[in-house]
């Protein structure tokens, strides 16, 4: 037993310089064939793999016929200036001196104020959407409105056409007197809002009613339309049907004389129906 005590001392240092001796080797020893290397990449190779181009999408949206200068003065310019609004010159005979100033003559400097914007009034009226043919027709419209004469001999389809200022025509006849209206007797809590009055509010009252322009209630404005509310719909109606002289700034059909009595009740019942 004592003989065996005395070998495990010498066994202990042999394992331990085999051990030392394998790790020595293994170190040193050369990689396997299978084992994956670094490669380098050819850059002709990495060009090549670059995208070509890109592919762009055209939609193709069909024209949009434009717009006569009558269509676009009824349906925006009419808001403000049938009634003068913001010392905007009227549509008529009657301000003819206040367009001949304006004009100056220089129907560009007139066109291009009524596209930038100036004083009062907003860019293109306010209607973003009116290009700038449609701008010079309404112009023209506007003009010929207030007997200044437009005349369009020579000038070039993207200019501004000449304009020739004529003394007005001799006075004639007036017309005859418009019948009043019917005004229908309803209450206020039977009206209702339908797609129409809509359609005549955003057309030609929103410009007005929507921004609180000269004092009108703004739509939605419960406090500023419970007093015209309570006034009943047959007066509201009569307002909006003939006018109003004791404001100037809320004119017959809402500056709009085209629309039909009807369409004015069906705008007046929206209004109150959203703002009740």
């Amino acid at each position: 037993m004592s003989g065996s005590h005395e070998k495990l001392p010498r066994l202990f240092w042999v394992q331990i310089v085999a051990v030392l001796v394998i790790g020595v080797l293994y170190l040193f020893a050369p990689a396997p064939k299978g084992t994956p290397e670094a490669k380098v990449v050819d850059p002709q190779m990495v060009a090549a793999l670059k995208p070509i181009g890109s592919v762009a999408i055209k939609v193709d949206v069909a024209d949009v016929p434009a717009r006569s200068g009558e269509e676009i003065v009824k349906g925006v310019c009419a808001v403000c200036h049938s009634i003068g609004l913001a010392n905007a010159p009227k549509l008529d005979s009657t301000a003819k001196a206040d367009w001949v100033a304006r004009l100056n003559s220089d129907m560009k400097a007139l066109v291009t104020s009524a596209i930038n914007g100036k004083g009062g009034m907003p860019p293109r009226g306010g209607d973003p959407s009116i290009t700038d043919e449609e701008i010079t027709a309404s112009i023209m419209h506007m003009l010929s409105l207030a007997d200044v004469e437009v005349a369009e001999a020579g000038a070039a389809p993207a200019e501004a056409p000449a304009v020739a200022i004529v003394a007005a025509p001799e006075p004639v006849a007036a017309a005859p007197a418009v019948a009043k209206p019917t005004i229908p007797d309803v209450s206020v809590e039977s009206v209702v809002a339908t797609a129409e009055g809509e359609k005549v509010y955003q057309a030609s009252c929103m410009a007005c009613h929507a921004n609180g322009v000269a004092n009108a209630p703004i739509l939605g404005d419960k406090l500023a339309w419970e007093p015209r509310i309570e006034q009943g719909m047959s007066v509201l109606y009569t307002t909006a049907l003939i006018g109003d002289s004791s404001k100037a700034t809320m004119p017959v059909k809402g500056g709009n004389p085209s629309l039909s009595d009807q369409a004015v009740i069906e705008a007046i019942n929206y209004m109150v129906v959203k703002s009740r």
